[in-house]
């Protein structure tokens, strides 16, 4: 298969998402939300498969973008908004892509807020696939691009206090000695 008809298959995707569709991990998993989706660049592969695809994000323009780029799909499946006060009703979500989007969280406590949002709409036994800045590996603490890193100690109370299973082990990548980049992927208990 050429590259480009590669791409026409699975979009722009994460190549860490990636590497969990290969896995089976969305098989079954109907109902996705994209939490910070931008214009969507992880929803192609999902939408090319039949999945039932949802979006939100904070910048408007982004969302007209995702609504005329997937015009089939109602566009109230694609809302500005944050991730603090999602709009939908709990465990509305079969699987949650949140990929490069929580460290943006102005503090410990806004990223609790959101994650405890992400948990609500997720159905039990859902996955949740995060994918963020972390201070693991780093050998300075704080990457001075991002509001909030985790670090392994704030991982341990996330999982404990929303009752998240982790299902695969933490991958962390270290960019350019400048910043941690970690793969988490998790299951609601």
């Amino acid at each position: 298969m050429h590259y480009k008809e590669l791409n026409q298959t699975l979009g722009n995707v994460d190549i860490y998402l990636l590497d969990q569709i290969l896995k089976g991990r969305f098989e079954n998993k109907n109902r996705i939300l994209d939490a910070g989706c931008g214009e969507g660049r992880n929803l192609t592969y999902f939408n090319n498969n039949g999945h039932d695809i949802y979006g939100i994000d904070t910048d408007p323009m982004a969302i007209k973008m995702l609504q005329m780029m997937f015009k089939v799909i109602p566009k109230d499946h694609f809302l500005a908004g944050n991730l603090e006060a999602l709009p939908w009703k709990d465990q509305f979500f079969d699987a949650i892509i949140c990929s490069a989007v929580l460290h943006f969280a102005k503090d410990k406590a806004s990223f609790k807020k959101m994650m405890l949002e992400l948990t609500r709409v997720l159905r039990p036994r859902g996955v949740l696939f995060i994918r963020m800045a972390s201070t693991i590996g780093l050998p300075f603490p704080k990457d001075p691009n991002f509001s909030f890193l985790i670090s392994k100690e704030d991982i341990y109370e996330v999982e404990k206090e929303m009752g998240l299973v982790n299902v695969e082990s933490i991958k962390s990548v270290i960019v350019e000695d400048k910043r941690s980049m970690l793969v988490w992927v998790l299951e609601k208990s």
